[in-house]
């Protein structure tokens, strides 16, 4: 027997909190939450994550 069950109702909970915090949220307000989750998880992990502007930038062909 294996804890799936107990882990899926871990995973619906934390869905249902996302949820519950950002339902009334713009999509210019969502867009700030998340972007401010992603920085702070940045900083305290050292992670880096590549921007869509970065990787546009790199890719940009000049003629």
């Amino acid at each position: 027997m294996t804890n799936e069950p107990r882990a899926l109702k871990e995973i619906h909970d934390i869905r249902l909190r996302i949820y519950e915090t950002t339902k009334d949220l713009t999509p210019q307000q969502r867009a700030e939450l998340t972007s401010r989750i992603v920085h702070d998880f940045e900083k305290e992990s050292g992670i880096t994550f590549r921007r869509l502007e970065q990787v546009a930038q790199e890719r940009r062909i000049v003629l």
